[in-house]
């Protein structure tokens, strides 16, 4: 009987010295960081974020804001994937191939990406969508956010209306969505504070892609009713006003990204956006489980946008321009200003 209890308590004492050993919270072994990391802020599982681009992630513009903001959240402990210049006709696949992958974020980063995104969005109920519409259409498992490029394009206004020479200002559109139709406006609305007489032709091109033809469109404006700086809403747009005023001469600006190396002298300034408290804000109301159908708007006041000047063409730039920029960034921050919203 005595040997059978020293044989058990020599198991005992050779167990709780193993149990020693052991780290006390040390991850499980298949532990990922995805998971791991949000334990440490309370947050039961990081996101899972798949990214649907229109354009490919280096463009210097709206692709590429995207794609900083999603490397970002990676940084931060999500799980990331993306695709790059994907296609309307394709963008229902793509998507739908993410939520099969247990992905339980997809954004899906263009106005034309609509359909499909509520289109797949039906069909994945558990999944949360968010789509670049600006236009505050939602569901309960899609987002949409809001572009307020208005806000910076009146900025821009401030600028062509010290700027241009003519006081003939042109917009290039991909299409004539309210996002877009809003910049316009504000644009003159900024520019008739300098000069009265500033007017705007504005031109839909009807692709966001085709830099040749709003090149063209550039150049009409250019040529029936002098205009020497333009703005543009879309990249083909932006791109086709840097080609254009290369050739035509003036000033162009920047869409959502600086693209002041595409044009060193004639990109005066640039439209840049900070993506990243709208995937942020995503992110966190998907790990809270409050994301039900909301609309993001995020702008000036929140260092979401803001416009920059081409350091190479700051001496074309008169010190009276800078100083009226600053103070109606301050006055748009501080709610002083509220610029006019025209979305048609």
């Amino acid at each position: 009987m005595n040997k059978r209890i020293f044989h058990w308590a020599g198991l005992l004492v050779g167990l709780l010295m193993m149990a020693a050993c052991v780290q006390p919270g040390a991850p499980a072994a298949e532990a990922t960081q995805a998971e791991a990391t949000p334990a440490a802020a309370g947050v039961a599982t990081a996101p899972s974020i798949a990214l649907v681009l229109i354009g490919p992630k280096d463009d210097n513009s709206w692709a590429a804001s995207a794609y900083s903001a999603l490397e970002a959240q990676k940084a931060k402990g999500a799980k990331t994937a993306f695709s790059e210049s994907v296609s309307d006709a394709d963008a229902a696949r793509v998507m739908r191939e993410y939520v099969d992958q247990g992905f339980n974020i997809i954004i899906a980063h263009s106005f034309s990406y609509q359909d499909a995104t509520f289109e797949v969005a039906k069909d994945a109920p558990k999944v949360n969508f968010a789509w670049a519409g600006a236009i505050g259409k939602t569901d309960k498992n899609v987002a949409d956010y809001d572009q307020p490029f208005y806000e910076p394009a009146y900025l821009v206004g401030i600028l062509a209306g010290y700027v241009s020479k003519t006081g003939n200002l042109g917009a290039l559109y991909g299409f004539d969505i309210p996002s877009c139709h809003a910049m316009g406006e504000a644009m003159l609305a900024a520019a008739k504070t300098i000069n009265p007489k500033a007017n705007l032709t504005v031109t839909a091109v009807g692709d966001w892609g085709d830099v040749s033809k709003a090149k063209e469109a550039g150049l009409a404006q250019h040529d029936t009713k002098g205009v020497d700086f333009w703005i543009g809403c879309g990249e083909g747009p932006t791109l086709g006003s840097i080609e254009a005023a290369k050739q035509a001469g003036g000033y162009t600006t920047g869409y959502v990204g600086d693209m002041a190396k595409l044009g060193p002298d004639v990109v005066m300034s640039s439209i840049v956006w900070n993506m990243n408290p709208i995937f942020d804000a995503i992110a966190r109301d998907t790990a809270a489980g409050t994301f039900s159908g909301p609309y993001y708007q995020f702008g000036v006041k929140d260092d979401a946008l803001d416009v920059v000047i081409n350091p190479a063409l700051q001496d074309k730039v008169p010190a009276e321009a800078l100083a009226a920029i600053d103070k109606a960034r301050a006055a748009i921050k501080d709610g002083s200003l509220k610029v006019p919203f025209v979305p048609q």
